[in-house]
């Protein structure tokens, strides 16, 4: 029995919390994802010079944000903070072209956002939104992904390495996408090199792995802690099944071989986690001991809010809308335009053509020549344009002319699909 009049006994010290949980809290790891992106979007904007790539790094997230925040309304009491809306937007800006028109970009972030919210399972959405969103934009507007927030291989490793120890509990997944991709395109350099008789197709291996697109897709595009799965279980399974896609794809589709492979690999994760839920209600029901769904909006509790009557709604807005949008945004040409002789004839002179090919273009800013330079090594610039990406010009190492028909997308994985024109000697 305690004494009349003694001391209470003392409070209890509360533990200081650690620094490194704090700022997961404030900073989890889909904050750091838009984070990262948007200081790559940075980078990009300064890298391709002129401000060019600034209104999609503003208008697209703005997009993301107001149909995400849209959607809260129906979906949640209160709302959220946009943490992978903001990532979605970036992820599209990023990725499509710098001069994407922002009518048909706007489109296809309203339509990727409002599929998000509609196809869930389990709390979780089915499909990346930003790989959904380059399919769909490369279907119904010819949006070819560009990849240009990958120009700064540095920069890309940095964010990536960062949002791999921050997102360490989804380390498999990237692990085992590269691992997988590194050997498929061993082995098919060693069959290519078989089959031609020549060793060089050896030395484009590393090129492939080390490619700066591959590298952003790898390190933030794939392991996105929304759609990749939490089971540590499928982590491995995930981002092999990816690779696999990633190096069989590019043989009929090289242009959206990426976010093909990713949806791929969404769609497998979704099967499994559906299959694991009907296997475990069929033995609930055999042992007994399964019930039906209590009925009427109590037991729906707060996803009353977002019942499949409304979700269904949603998804047929969400169609409709993007149809609209299909029906009266011109779709971009992107289709390279005739390129001027600029020998002064329809056939060119030889005499001509050698000379030019001793000069870069004079139209072409200093600035400018330097920085393509410094992208393409030893050339001759005959023709650049900077809002498409359109570039010719002449390699002396090898004495052949190219025509990249989107710089942008070259800077990363689309060099390797062989789709640009290359000619022997210089041909104005």
């Amino acid at each position: 029995m305690e004494a009349i009049g003694a001391a209470p006994p003392p409070a209890s010290t509360p533990v200081p919390r650690p620094i490194v949980v704090t700022v997961r809290r404030w900073l989890p790891a889909r904050r750091l994802l838009w984070v990262v992106l948007a200081v790559l979007g940075v980078v990009g904007v300064q890298f391709l010079g002129g401000g060019l790539g600034i209104e999609s790094l503003v208008v697209l997230p703005l997009v993301a944000v107001s149909t995400d925040l849209l959607f809260q309304q129906v979906r949640h009491p209160r709302p959220r903070f946009p943490d992978a809306a903001l990532a979605t937007g970036l992820f599209l800006a990023l990725l499509f072209p710098p001069a994407v028109p922002l009518a048909a970009a706007g489109a296809v972030t309203f339509a990727a956002i409002g599929l998000r919210h509609v196809l869930r399972a389990r709390g979780r959405p089915w499909f990346n939104p930003a790989a959904a969103g380059l399919v769909l934009g490369a279907v119904a507007f010819g949006l070819a992904p560009a990849w240009w927030g990958a120009a700064n291989e540095v920069a890309v490793i940095a964010a990536g390495a960062a949002v791999f120890v921050w997102n360490l509990p989804r380390w498999r997944v990237p692990v085992a996408f590269f691992s997988v991709f590194t050997g498929l395109a061993i082995l098919g350099r060693l069959l290519a090199a078989v089959g031609t008789g020549s060793s060089g197709a050896l030395s484009l291996t590393t090129l492939a792995v080390a490619d700066p697109t591959v590298l952003f897709f790898g390190l933030l595009l794939l392991p996105d802690p929304r759609s990749a799965p939490a089971d540590p279980r499928l982590g491995f399974l995930y981002g092999a099944a990816i690779a696999t896609a990633a190096s069989v794809i590019p043989l009929g589709v090289p242009t959206l071989a990426l976010p093909l492979a990713l949806l791929v690999g969404n769609a497998m994760a979704v099967a499994i986690r559906l299959r694991r839920v009907l296997r475990r209600e069929w033995a609930l029901e055999e042992a007994g001991r399964w019930r039906a769904p209590a009925s009427g909006p109590r037991a729906l509790g707060p996803s009353r809010r977002w019942s499949p009557l409304r979700r269904m709604t949603g998804g047929v807005g969400v169609v409709l809308v993007f149809l609209l949008s299909v029906a009266t945004v011109p779709v971009p040409a992107y289709g390279p335009p005739a390129i001027a002789n600029h020998s002064g004839s329809a056939h060119g002179s030889a005499v001509v053509a050698v000379a030019l090919c001793q000069h870069d273009n004079p139209v072409i800013n200093k600035a400018t020549l330097h920085h393509l330079h410094h992208v393409l090594g030893p050339s001759v610039v005959l023709v650049y344009q900077r809002t498409t990406g359109i570039l010719v010009y002449y390699d002396p190492v090898h004495h052949q002319t190219v025509k990249e028909t989107d710089l942008y997308q070259d800077l990363g994985y689309a060099e390797f699909a062989t789709h640009d024109v290359r000619v022997a000697g210089c041909v104005a």
